[in-house]
């Protein structure tokens, strides 16, 4: 593990290049260092950089805890405290997927439990709303009648006044279609961001406002983010709405099968996505990005296919983006 101890007067220094955005010019910056400043590296002590671990590729999360041996876990998303983390686990016996809830206790996460809305129909990719009141995700649960849907699309469920979830809400012809909707997040003030796309063509990141009780039209992200020739999936984005991140498969510039890449918001403008680099990517499948609520923590998963190992969480501090 790599521990970077800089002099204290240097770190100073390195803090106030940050804060007056250099650090994204500088010669011997990363290409990451924009996204770090973005997440709020700027607002970080040079204590804090001086004791920061960053091991290449993250450090599994919460191992025999979430991340368990002999199964599959998948997209991790946390309350604002970092005390609530839900989850979906792939199973061979029913419930094949489903979401789970699991809460730290005395510094380490108690077992999962199937949330109440869950374990019937094909659930997965939950994110939490960063006021804690709503839980979205994707399901293969019939809009009406009681035929399972051939395509995944995107509900929500509040929490009511005894802390309970309500039933499941679809989110409507304005975000959902008749390809594939998953993985969605939501910023503060509650635009979307979720991948639309079929397994026999491709996937692209797109973006629904809030509108009223409901959402604007969904629309697709520039091509700064979305491409022509690659799947654009698994989109995260920070609650401030500044910062995408989002897997991507097999481009030129990639470590493994599927990498973790970034965009900045810039005016309202995204920046061309750039690779994460090897902080967080390596030869095997990265992909199900989530960010703590404060941007400090990138979580991912990470799968190895040939031979098959089932999927573990990573986690890593995002300051280590400026040093790789």
């Amino acid at each position: 593990m790599h521990r970077f101890t800089p002099s204290k007067s240097w770190s100073v220094g390195f803090i106030a290049a940050l804060s007056s955005l250099s650090m994204a010019c500088a010669s011997q910056a990363p290409e990451t260092a924009p996204v770090a400043e973005a997440l709020g590296a700027a607002e970080v002590s040079s204590e804090a950089l001086r004791f920061l671990n960053c091991t290449p590729g993250g450090s599994m999360f919460a191992p025999g805890e979430v991340s368990l041996p002999d199964r599959s876990e998948y997209r991790l998303t946390f309350s604002a405290d970092g005390n609530t983390a839900y989850y979906h686990v792939d199973s061979a016996e029913a419930p094949f997927q489903a979401i789970y809830e699991t809460r730290k206790v005395n510094g380490h996460f108690t077992p999962g439990q199937l949330v109440s809305f869950s374990g019937t129909w094909l659930d997965t990719d939950p994110f939490l709303s960063v006021d804690g009141q709503s839980l979205f995700f994707s399901s293969t649960r019939p809009v009406t009648g009681t035929q399972e849907r051939a395509d995944s699309d995107l509900w929500v469920v509040h929490k009511q006044a005894d802390g309970s979830w309500g039933e499941p809400l679809h989110l409507g012809p304005n975000v959902n279609s008749d390809r594939q909707e998953l993985y969605v997040s939501a910023t503060r003030d509650g635009t979307l961001y979720f991948a639309s796309g079929t397994f026999d063509s491709d996937f692209n990141v797109y973006r629904a406002e809030r509108r009223g009780p409901g959402y604007a039209p969904a629309e697709k992200l520039s091509a700064a983010v979305n491409s022509p020739d690659y799947w654009e999936y698994n989109s995260h984005i920070s609650a401030d709405g500044r910062v995408l991140i989002f897997a991507s498969l097999n481009r030129p510039e990639g470590y493994g099968l599927g990498d973790l890449y970034a965009s900045v918001n810039i005016g309202g403008k995204w920046t061309k996505a750039i690779n994460l680099g090897p902080a967080v990517n390596t030869e095997k499948d990265e992909f199900h990005p989530s960010l703590s609520v404060d941007g400090r923590h990138l979580y991912f998963v990470r799968q190895t296919w040939a031979p098959f190992v089932p999927s573990d969480f990573y986690t890593l501090d995002t300051l280590c983006l400026l040093f790789q």
